[in-house]
């Protein structure tokens, strides 16, 4: 890399709407990103504005870029790991998601007795590593605590404690 392009380098603006393109392609090749996500990832790569918005553009058209798609696998993945409808729903917003495409997502979660089956799960493995030494009141506050923790809601937790 020559001289000027080093000092043209840490300067906004001045790659061009291909790098920003390419650098998109990128990120984009090693997970799905939400829209905002990636628009702050080159945001920190310092493409102006306009070039990010182009890239973003680009991505969607060609289907490379799908909030939809993303918020999808990501609520997937985390019910499949035993997290909670709460956990899932934070996550998604903190990824820029709108309360319409996280609503979207939250379908398939959003079923009291399959969240009732996942946290009992979750208790049963989280059993088996602890063994029982604690009397019942500590056990039964250590699995509230838990469960809320990963992201279930009081009613589920209720439920799966009065079993």
């Amino acid at each position: 890399m020559k001289t000027d392009d080093r000092e043209q380098s840490g300067k906004i603006g001045s790659r061009t709407d291909s790098d920003a393109l390419a650098s998109a392609f990128r990120i984009l090749a090693r997970r799905d990103h939400t829209r905002r996500e990636l628009a702050a990832k080159l945001h920190k790569k310092r493409f102006d504005p306009p070039a990010i918005d182009g890239a973003l553009a680009r991505c969607s058209e060609l289907g490379y870029l799908d909030d939809e798609r993303t918020a999808m696998k990501i609520a997937g993945h985390l019910l499949e790991k035993g997290y909670g409808m709460l956990r899932v729903r934070q996550v998604l917003g903190q990824k820029g998601l709108d309360e319409a495409l996280i609503a979207t997502a939250l379908t398939g979660c959003a079923d009291e007795e399959a969240q009732v089956k996942s946290a009992r799960l979750l208790l049963e493995k989280r059993a088996l590593r602890q063994g029982r030494q604690a009397p019942a009141w500590q056990r039964r506050q250590a699995a509230h605590r838990f469960l809320a923790g990963r992201g279930f809601p009081s009613a589920v937790i209720g439920r799966v404690l009065s079993q």
